[in-house]
C-alpha cells in the first residue's frame, strides 16, 4: 500500500544565530516547532547539536539534554510526529555526538552516536565515536540516520541500505551537496538533511531534490511515499501509456531521459505498487539489473 509521509526539515542558521544563548535558542526551538502545528507532519528533522548553533563554544547541551528532550518529546506528542533531531549527551559517562529518535507519542524510539566524528570532536571536547548504523520502525516506513562527517563513508550508507532504511535522515552543520543525492541514487531511498546553514533538502530516490529550504525560510516540507519504486525503462517504456490511461490520477509516473529511468508511486490503496506490477507486468530496476547479471554471468 502507498505509504505517505509528510516530511518536514528545518535550518538552524549559525550565521543568523552568531552571539545567541542557549535560552534564546530554546525559545527558537519552541517557536519553529510551534510554526508546523497546521502543516500535519508525520516526520520532523531537525540539524546537528542543532542548540548550540551560533554559540560557538564546547557541547553545552549535554548539560541540557534531558531538557532537549523533553521539549522534543512534548512536541512530538502535540504534532503526532516523529522527530529526529541532534544534540551532545553523556551516555555511561562517555560524551556523544547523537540524534534522538522520537515517536508520535512522545517516546524515546532510540539513539544513534555518530560512527565518523571529526578529529576536532575527538581530540578537542571528548566525542566518543559510535559502534555502529542503525536504523529504526516507524508506522510508514524504516528510517536510518547518519550524521554530518558519516557523508564521507560509503560503507556506512551502504549499511543502512543494507538494513532496510527506506528514508536516511542527516542532520548535520553544512549543506553536504552531491554525495547525498549520489547516495539516495545509490540505494533507492529518500534523503532528508537538516542543516546548520541554509539549505536543508528532500532528495528523492532517483538523487533529485525535492525541496529545499531556503536563506529566507529556515523550513521545508514534501509528501514523500516509501513504496515509490524505481525502473528501468527497457522493455517497458510502451507500459506506461496503458498504466497512465487505466489508473488516471490512482498513480504518478515520473520519467528521466537521461538516466533512463522511470518512477512510480500509488495514490490508492486499491493499487499498491505490486499489484501494478503484476497486472501491467512491470519489473523493478532492481530485478532487471539482478537478472542482466544472471545473463551475464551465464556468459562469462
Amino acid at each position: 500500500m502507498p505509504r505517505k509521509a509528510n516530511v518536514i526539515t528545518a535550518c538552524f542558521n549559525d550565521e543568523f544565530l552568531r552571539g545567541t544563548n542557549l535560552e534564546n535558542n530554546f525559545k527558537k526551538t519552541e517557536s519553529l516547532l510551534s510554526t508546523f502545528e497546521g502543516m500535519k507532519p508525520d516526520l520532523i528533522c531537525l540539524p546537528e547539536v542543532f542548540l548550540e548553533t551560533g554559540l560557538g563554544a564546547g557541547p553545552v547541551s549535554a548539560s541540557v539534554s534531558d531538557r532537549v528532550i523533553e521539549l522534543l518529546s512534548s512536541h512530538a506528542k502535540k504534532l503526532n510526529s516523529y522527530i529526529v533531531a541532534g544534540g551532545h549527551e553523556h551516555i555511561d559517562s562517555e560524551l556523544y555526538n547523537v540524534a534522538w529518535v522520537i515517536d508520535r507519542a512522545g517516546n524515546m524510539l532510540g539513539r544513534y552516536a555518530k560512527v565518523h566524528p571529526t578529529m576536532g570532536e575527538v581530540d578537542n571536547i571528548g566525542v566518543r565515536p559510535g559502534r555502529e548504523a542503525l536504523v529504526f520502525d516507524t508506522d510508514f516506513g524504516r528510517i536510518g540516520v547518519a550524521i554530518c562527517y558519516d557523508v564521507g563513508w560509503p560503507a556506512l550508507w551502504q549499511d543502512l541500505s543494507d538494513k532496510g532504511a527506506e528514508l536516511v535522515v542527516w542532520p548535520s552543520a553544512y549543506d553536504g551537496g552531491f554525495p547525498l543525492q549520489a547516495y539516495a541514487w545509490s540505494h533507492f531511498y529518500y534523503v532528508v538533511t537538516s542543516v546548520r546553514t541554509n539549505h536543508s533538502k528532500i532528495i528523492d530516490k532517483t538523487g533529485q531534490i525535492l525541496a529545499s529550504s531556503s536563506r529566507w525560510l529556515g523550513w521545508t516540507s514534501h509528501v514523500v511515499d516509501l513504496e515509490k519504486e524505481v525502473f528501468h525503462i527497457d522493455l517497458q517504456y510502451q507500459k506506461l501509456v496503458e498504466v497512465q490511461r487505466r489508473l488516471g490520477t490512482k498513480v504518478t509516473i515520473k520519467a528521466l531521459s537521461e538516466e533512463n529511468i522511470f518512477t512510480l508511486e500509488s495514490n490508492d490503496s486499491e493499487w499498491p505498487v505490486a499489484k501494478i506490477k503484476q497486472e501491467f507486468g512491470l519489473e523493478s530496476f532492481r530485478d532487471y539489473h539482478k537478472r542482466a547479471e544472471e545473463v551475464q554471468n551465464r556468459a562469462r
